[in-house]
């Protein structure tokens, strides 16, 4: 599993945005002191933490250690930006932006205790910046009012509320984006839920397939089967007493038996057919390249395959996949004409491939509208939440794909 991720899923991707939006008013802020009081230095490692701050936004770390280093060096970075600038008027404009900017990614990565930690670290460093500057700007307007400059307690009474103030808006945007987290995750979970409910849901369907074929195999063979032994039985003994001279009768009573016979072997294959596990408990990885080699080397079609899949597939996909080869490769003999196959299963990107190709004459797609083959492949691939698309045209063969998802207890072992 990747230690990054990108923050391309709602709510991070709007999160993001936030932070570039605070971000960039702290940009302009340093911007606007820099013109505002060109006697200072040039400012350029606030714009360098700015931006090195952003850039570190498109990726978070999903691992604790990442994710604690992460933080770590934005903290750090906060601290060398308070040590650097010092008494600078960007200070105070510049540290609550990249605060909150640090306190909304932390509140992705971290849990409990540790995003409260973040928010104390953040004021924190704001109050001794604020009570750290000898001063602070004052309107003139209150100037004005005063009628002298404000006194000492009065200074420290406007940096106190400033500190509370800042407060307050770091736990009202840990409340937010934790409110906001909070139901992304849920839906998340839900959806997650909604998913499991449809595989169980499709499980239980084949299950109960499954049983009524069984069903059906033992009425037939305990009915039907049953019924056709005995008339044979029956038939065969009328044929011992007949007396010789009987030919007609004997005829038409040896006509009966062998009907008798064929209708009873007909029974044991559907029987056979309703109840017999296709793959023979066999691995797929060794089932297809069997049933590749059964179906085309009596067709004197030359098979080109490469299977390479887990070994702990579910049984469901195993069959699913086992059928649409077995479909796709019956219609390659039956219609194309073709001299060559090639048959693709792979696991790519947590997905389950398959591909079938071949040189045949081909067909145009949308005048077969009434092929229960090809409907029977998009339906089976359906049922397990994925995609069989079929491309073909008359002189250029047929290319058939089909894109399973990997089961998800085979995905966090990949």
């Amino acid at each position: 599993m990747k230690s990054d991720v990108r923050r391309s899923h709602a709510p991070f991707k709007q999160l993001l945005y936030v932070e570039w939006i605070l971000l960039g008013m702290a940009a302009l802020a340093t911007l606007s002191s820099m013109a505002l009081f060109p006697d200072q230095r040039v400012a350029w490692v606030e714009i360098s933490l700015i931006l090195g701050i952003a850039v570190m936004g498109l990726h978070l770390p999903q691992r604790w250690l990442p994710k604690l280093s992460y933080t770590v060096i934005e903290l750090g970075s906060l601290l060398i930006l308070t040590l650097y600038t010092g008494q600078s008027s960007t200070v105070t404009p510049l540290l609550p932006l990249l605060g909150m900017v640090i306190v909304i990614r932390s509140c992705q990565m971290l849990q409990g205790g540790w995003r409260v930690a973040v928010v104390v670290i953040v004021f924190t460093l704001h109050g001794m910046v604020v009570f750290a500057r000898g001063d602070i700007p004052v309107p003139p307007l209150i100037v004005q009012k005063l009628g002298t400059p404000p006194t000492d307690w009065q200074i420290n009474a406007i940096k106190t509320n400033l500190i509370i103030f800042f407060g307050l808006v770091l736990v009202f945007v840990l409340l937010l984006v934790n409110a906001l987290l909070s139901v992304y995750r849920s839906q998340q979970d839900l959806a997650i839920a909604h998913a499991q409910l449809r595989a169980y849901a499709v499980k239980v369907e084949n299950q109960a397939t499954l049983q009524e074929r069984n069903r059906i195999a033992r009425e037939i063979h305990d009915s039907l089967g049953h019924s056709l032994t005995a008339q044979t039985i029956l038939l065969e003994n009328a044929l011992l007493f007949l007396p010789p001279q009987a030919h007609r009768a004997r005829d038409y009573l040896t006509t009966a038996t062998e009907s008798a016979y064929r209708a009873l072997r007909d029974v044991s294959k559907s029987v056979s057919a309703l109840r017999t596990d296709p793959l023979q408990d066999a691995p797929l990885n060794q089932a297809i390249p069997t049933l590749i080699r059964e179906i085309c080397q009596p067709a004197n079609i030359v098979p080109d395959y490469q299977v390479e899949l887990p070994d702990a597939l579910p049984e469901d996909v195993c069959l699913a996949l086992f059928r649409i080869v077995q479909e796709a490769l019956t219609n390659t003999v039956k219609h194309s004409q073709a001299q060559l196959v090639q048959v693709r299963l792979l696991t790519k990107s947590h997905r389950l491939h398959l591909q079938v190709l071949d040189n045949g004459k081909g067909f145009d797609p949308s005048k077969n509208t009434t092929g229960f083959g090809l409907r029977g492949m998009r339906e089976r691939a359906t049922a397990l939440e994925g995609t069989c698309q079929i491309w073909s045209a008359p002189g250029a063969g047929c290319r058939i794909s089909v894109i399973l998802p990997l089961p998800t207890a085979l995905v966090h072992l990949a």
